[in-house]
């Protein structure tokens, strides 16, 4: 799970700015503080903020960090993310960090970086009182050191190890965690623990984006489509099932010729385990192609709603509104966030959808004591600012400031009443977080008439 996350000099984040889940005294949803390691953390948080106030730059910030993890080397253009409005920051290096829970552990990881130069990079476990080395990577008038936690560099062999590492084999725009945990699998567990985290444990998802493939993960993991039938139905999308429909890409693609068909089989036996998906051109459903007994099958979505007589009629998913497929596409998210040991940090977690629906959805997972996973988003839904859905600790604003920088708080900065009305407070600008517009008398529209 996500414990606290700092960055500085990238996007519209200035100064070293932190975010984090350390809860307060507040006695609201107990349930809601996870204890791992003697260290208390929240598996909730919603982040407010005016437009262009650095809610996505959080989000984004987080996802260049993974991203950079997985692939294992610094983005090219450094200078494109750097904080732009200052001339001191754009010789300054960009520096992340990030805490966090991996397998009965608890890690803290740090990079810091300018052109192509990875400047230092941190990996720590991380106690209640102090840390212990697992590496720390240092480039100092362009000479590379590495060190490593005390037991290993006891050895004289990791000891040239390491020399051979820091002068050879790891390049100065490579990261240290990416490369042992690629070239060196098994042989540093604290490294592995704490890249899988990254690849397997942390979720972001965009506004824009899509699961892919979701009529083959319904199809293939019925527990997930049982929890998809029981969800539905209650969010009042007029759905009453949702079933996966299989054909054969004959039958599917009616005028699909035999040349075509012949290309997307070979092309997908090459990858027996991959599938494609394709999406229609104007109303945007989703079809999935796999590869199955010799043949080529398309899968896709269905919904049934209940006609006048109380019989089921199908629909695809095509005809359905954006928020439904939208609803449809968090499916997955929703599951693992109820059922698995998971952290999804969604960015406008409300887009295309109904206020009352998106409330109802998140009382279900802020309600939900047996619920495992954690759950970041940002929105500007005010209706989700009830101290019976979230705590005052679980709420966070961002706020630019008037040098173009993002600074991000917590309600708990504020002493809040339990009983406060914490929606109207923030609509009527208390906490901030909201835009600040100019009077509309200021831009004459009063000139401008309307003609009938």
């Amino acid at each position: 799970m996500l414990i606290r996350f700092v960055a500085k000099n990238i996007f519209s984040f200035k100064e070293e700015t932190e975010f984090n889940l350390f809860p307060n005294k507040t006695q609201r949803l107990q349930h809601h503080k996870v204890i791992k390691n003697d260290v208390e953390f929240l598996r909730l948080t919603a982040m407010y903020g005016a437009n262009g106030s650095g809610k996505s730059n959080f989000i984004k910030s987080i996802s260049l960090l993974e991203s950079m993890i997985e692939n294992g080397k610094l983005i090219p253009d450094v200078e494109d993310i750097k904080f732009k409005l200052s001339d001191k920051n754009s010789s300054e290096p960009i520096s992340l960090g990030i805490e966090f829970y991996a397998n009965t552990k608890i890690y803290y990881y740090s990079i810091s970086f300018d052109s192509g130069v990875i400047l230092n990079e941190y990996l720590a476990e991380s106690r209640k009182d102090s840390d212990t080395l697992i590496f720390d990577r240092n480039v100092e008038n362009g000479t590379q050191t590495i060190n490593f936690y005390n037991e290993y560099e006891a050895d004289e062999k990791n000891k040239l190890f390491i020399e051979v590492l820091a002068e050879k084999l790891l390049q100065k725009d490579e990261l240290l965690i990416s490369f042992l945990n690629s070239k060196y699998k098994g042989e540093f567990p604290d490294i592995d623990n704490s890249h899988n985290w990254f690849d397997s444990t942390l979720v972001i998802i965009k506004p824009d984006a899509k699961p892919g493939g979701i009529a083959q993960i319904l199809d293939t993991k019925p527990s997930l489509k049982d929890f998809a039938n029981n969800l539905i139905p209650t969010l009042n999308t007029g759905i009453s099932k949702i079933n996966v429909q299989k054909k054969r890409i004959e039958d599917f693609f009616e005028d699909l010729d035999n040349k075509k068909i012949k290309t997307l089989t070979e092309d997908l036996k090459k990858s027996p385990d991959a599938l494609s998906v394709i999406t229609h051109s104007e109303t945007g459903e989703e079809a999935t192609l796999i590869y199955e007994d010799g043949k080529i099958f398309v899968k896709r979505l269905i919904t049934n709603h209940l006609n006048d007589n109380g019989s089921e009629v199908e629909f695809s998913v095509g005809m359905e509104s954006d928020g439904t497929k939208r609803l449809i596409d968090y499916i997955p998210a929703l599951n693992d966030i109820i059922n698995e040991d998971r952290v999804y940090l969604i960015d406008e977690i409300e887009r295309s959808i109904h206020p009352i629906t998106i409330k109802e959805i998140i009382t279900k997972i802020s309600l939900d004591e047996s619920a495992k996973g954690q759950l970041i988003f940002t929105t500007h839904e005010s209706c989700l600012l009830d101290q019976e859905i979230l705590r005052t600790d679980e709420i966070w604003f961002a706020q630019k400031d008037i040098d173009g920088s993002s600074r991000i708080y917590s309600l708990s900065e504020y002493n809040i009443h339990n009983t406060a009305n914490i929606e109207n407070g923030y609509l009527n600008g208390r906490y901030g977080g909201i835009p600040f517009l100019s009077n509309l008398q200021d831009l004459n529209w009063h000139k401008y008439e309307v003609s009938n």
